[in-house]
């Protein structure tokens, strides 16, 4: 054999025998410390359920799990860090926002449904309309032909301008024609101290934020916007018995930056699986009314894509919008 011919031969062999040499050096993923960046501040609910189960998730991956806080600009700041993160180990503990932000505002420096693939859901919370004691109307049909016979008389309080307690209530009102107004407060909990105090008539918010309230007698629930009655509240009528086709939640859970290779993202799914199996994180949920819902990427990926389409409706039909 000729030495040209022998050459290019030799050349075509050593090609594929140094990209499989390449291929084996790449470190195992995660090959390095695991990031799960929250776009609020410590102790809210994003950041408590990243915590329920950072440990288990750290001996499923049998690497260490770091929750970092990144709040501002109402979850913008930490879900743009997350959605430009390119090493591979960085992900986001999104929520509900995640998919009204785009309906809302116009200047996102990030695209919520392209930038983010993603990986599982944790859970959710229902939402529940809550009505001062005093407001005369027992139930759903009664309390929606007041505020027909009254428009904009019944007044709803909600976390902020373009919140989701501020696109529920509109819904509501989209769905059954009731004309609402509806106060911005600096967060849901002054809202819902001021339907405790008779100082406004309504709020949607969830078993999570008004667990108090609830038990305590201090706002009465007409309905809940669940598909079937939820076991924290059995009596307690679904939207849908009350004639409105409304489901609604304020969810959580994990999405990856758009480069995340599929071995990764399953990988991180399955882990994650069997964090969510632990009997501590599943006291937490409990404790905290965090209802199981399907997991894995394909379950999460169709509630993602309902919910930005139903917020960008709701949002246009009742031209919300935050500058």
């Amino acid at each position: 054999m000729n030495a040209p011919r022998r050459a290019l031969l030799l050349g075509g062999l050593a090609a594929p025998l140094a990209l499989a040499a390449r291929a084996n050096a790449q470190p195992a993923w995660p090959s390095r410390p695991i990031r799960l960046i929250v776009p609020y501040a410590a102790g809210g609910p994003s950041d408590v359920l990243a915590r329920a189960i950072q440990s288990p998730l750290q001996a499923a991956l049998g690497q260490s799990v770091i929750v970092e806080n990144r709040p501002g600009g109402g979850a913008i700041i930490g879900t743009e860090a997350a959605a430009r993160a390119e090493d591979g180990h960085t992900f986001l503990v999104a929520d509900s926002p995640h998919t009204i932000i785009p309906a809302v505002q116009t200047r996102v420096p990030y695209d919520p449904a392209r930038d983010f693939r993603p990986v599982t859901l944790f859970g959710a919370v229902s939402m529940i309309l809550m009505v001062k004691p005093s407001l005369a109307p027992r139930d759903l049909p009664a309390f929606i032909a007041a505020a027909k016979a009254q428009p904009e008389g019944i007044t709803f309080g909600s976390s902020g301008v373009g919140s989701l307690t501020h696109l529920v209530p509109e819904w509501l009102g989209q769905l059954t024609g009731a004309r609402f107004t509806v106060v911005p407060y600096r967060g849901s909990g002054p809202a819902l101290l001021d339907v405790v105090a008779g100082q406004i008539d309504a709020i949607i918010s969830s078993t999570l934020s008004a667990s108090g309230p609830l038990k305590d007698g201090q706002v009465r629930p007409l309905a809940v916007a669940a598909p079937a009655r939820i076991a924290a509240l059995p009596e307690l009528p679904t939207m849908r018995e009350g004639g409105v086709d409304m489901v609604c939640s304020n969810w959580w859970g994990l999405l990856a930056p758009r480069a995340t290779p599929d071995a990764v993202l399953a990988r991180l799914e399955a882990a994650t699986a069997t964090a969510m199996e632990d009997a501590a994180v599943k006291d937490r949920f409990a404790a905290l009314g965090i209802e199981v819902r399907p997991r894995g990427p394909a379950p999460f990926a169709a509630l993602l894509e309902s919910e930005f389409a139903n917020w960008s409706r709701v949002a246009r039909a009742a031209g919300v919008s935050v500058p």
